[in-house]
């Protein structure tokens, strides 16, 4: 594990580095290049060392007691195996919890990766491309029926004409046939006196002459009069084709105007899409890595749930009692035995002398309380130290915890959560909880009452790609870091936000190791 002390360290020696290679150029910024390396969040508290002599041990969330490797008045180091309880159904829970995060997982690798906005941009291009082919084809279909209708205009007017000529002439043929007919009349009355006569016989002769002048002239007039109708049926076919025309013209402009019109709204239902689908992608990939994020973490805690399975002695000391017998349950209010010293015989009764366990199962009469063991002859401290409401909320038994010490500056110390308290304490207008934290290793230095700083290990990512804290613009589940590129132009990025440490950041997408990025800019 990395400690506060060695990111402290790090941390100076990489500022160091950074400083002194600005010393030649300070109008360069600061970068650093993406790395992996371990996150570790802290929450942090002040509390004093209290001398303590006798340890209770018990584990966190109890369960069947499937291994006791100890004895009462055995000698015990720190680390050593006490003993074990069934962890079938915490490997379980931490199995589910794995298969889980491998769904997250590749759901997120989906969304990074899916092609929803190409997909939208795709759509949004069809839509325009049909847009501009309904627009086209409604011009040519429109020019068309105009060209139909100039064409049905022009024949009308040729037809008209037609008829205007006909019926001139067919009039001119009605009044030469009229005065035929008057000159027939008085020729007639003229060959009824003179018709013995040799001049009534040339009358007659002429006469009949001018009949066959009249009769060619009616002739030509009954013809003309058929070529009128003719002319004028064609007249009303021209004026049908017209209108025809005309009404196909209208139809099917409305026609072309609908088809432009649904051709607008999907393109503006594709702009919509496209939109969406650009607007949302970010969120969906930082709502799906908050997804994953909230699963790596009950990856961990369903991992410290088997690992809480095996309860190991945290400091040197000899166990005075042991409540318990394998094949019992463990845990808050359950019934367990107290054994006699030296094996796993159970402990007689205060008050008869018997070995019973039935009647120990209230566990009043027990040694060493409702404590699973309790580990006697202890050379160690306790720190008892009030936690803010929120980072108490994080804290939890066996997690590690780093401790220095203001009289010792150079010393640090490892040590373990043993309790937080259920309820919180007012102090000073601020509610904060108790938790009371053991040392693992001592120092001849140490004393009891000396002011005590414990950092509590609350998370932990290894093999993490990380940035600098002061790489970062903003926080959250996004971020923005400027990126250096290799002909020395500066980018701002936007990356998703894992674990948040002490001095580090996860980074979970928009980075790759090896860049190099801005901490601070140059002068």
């Amino acid at each position: 594990m990395i400690t506060r002390s060695t990111v402290r360290r790090l941390g100076a020696v990489t500022l160091v580095l950074l400083l002194a290679g600005c010393t030649s150029q300070e109008s360069e910024p600061l970068t650093v290049k993406v790395t992996r390396t371990s996150v570790t969040s802290t929450v942090t508290a002040t509390g004093s060392l209290q001398a303590i002599t006798e340890q209770n041990l018990g584990f966190p969330d109890g369960g069947k007691l499937v291994e006791l490797n100890v004895a009462v008045g055995q000698q015990v180091e720190p680390g050593q195996i006490l003993a074990r309880v069934d962890d079938f159904a915490a490997r379980q829970e931490l199995e589910g919890a794995r298969a889980q995060l491998a769904q997250e997982q590749a759901a997120l690798a989906r969304t990074r990766g899916g092609n929803q906005v190409d997909a939208a941009e795709d759509d949004l291009a069809r839509a325009s491309e049909v847009l501009d082919a309904t627009k086209e084809q409604a011009e040519a279909v429109d020019d068309a029926n105009s060209s139909a209708v100039e064409q049905a205009e022009k024949q009308l007017k040729l037809d008209e004409e037609v008829l205007d000529d006909t019926e001139d002439r067919t009039r001119a043929g009605r009044r030469s046939c009229t005065a035929a007919d008057r000159r027939e009349a008085e020729e007639a009355a003229e060959d009824d006196e003179d018709e013995d006569s040799p001049q009534g016989l040339l009358f007659s002769r002429s006469g009949q002459s001018g009949q066959s002048g009249q009769s060619s002239d009616c002739e030509n007039a009954a013809q003309k009069e058929a070529e009128v109708e003719a002319a004028q049926r064609q007249v009303r076919s021209s004026k049908a084709a017209l209108e025809q025309a005309e009404k196909q013209r209208r139809v099917e402009k409305t026609q072309q105007e609908l088809a432009i019109e649904n051709a607008r709204r999907d393109l503006a239902a594709a702009k919509n899409e496209a939109e969406a689908a650009r607007g949302e992608r970010p969120h969906n990939i930082d709502e799906q890595a908050a997804v994953v994020s909230q699963l790596q973490v009950d990856v961990e805690t369903a991992q410290r749930a088997v690992e809480d399975t095996v309860l190991r002695a945290t400091v040197a000391g000899k166990i005075a009692s042991i409540n318990g017998v394998i094949g019992e349950f463990l845990g808050s209010g359950s019934g367990t035995t107290a054994l006699a010293p030296g094996g796993t015989v159970p402990l007689p009764d205060r008050s008869t002398g018997v070995s019973s366990g039935e009647e120990l199962g209230g566990g009043e009469e027990r040694p060493g309380g409702s404590a699973f063991i309790v580990l006697d002859d202890v050379r160690t401290f306790q720190i008892v130290a009030p936690f803010a409401e929120s980072d108490a909320a994080r804290i939890e038994p066996n997690q590690e915890v780093e401790v220095t010490f203001d009289a010792v500056p150079d010393l640090t110390r490892t040590g373990t959560v043993a309790s937080i308290a259920p309820t919180g304490t007012d102090i000073q207008g601020v509610t904060s909880y108790y938790a009371v934290i053991v040392l693992n290793e001592l120092d001849p230095r140490l004393m009891d009452g000396q002011t005590a700083s414990a950092s509590v290990v609350v998370d932990h990512r290894d093999d993490a790609l990380a940035v600098p804290n002061a790489a970062i613009l903003q926080g959250g589940q996004t971020g923005v870091v400027t990126v250096l590129g290799p002909d020395g132009a500066q980018e701002q990025v936007q990356v998703e936000l894992g674990l948040s440490g002490d001095s580090v950041t996860q980074v979970l997408a928009g980075l790759e190791e090896g860049q190099q990025i801005v901490v601070a800019p140059g002068e």
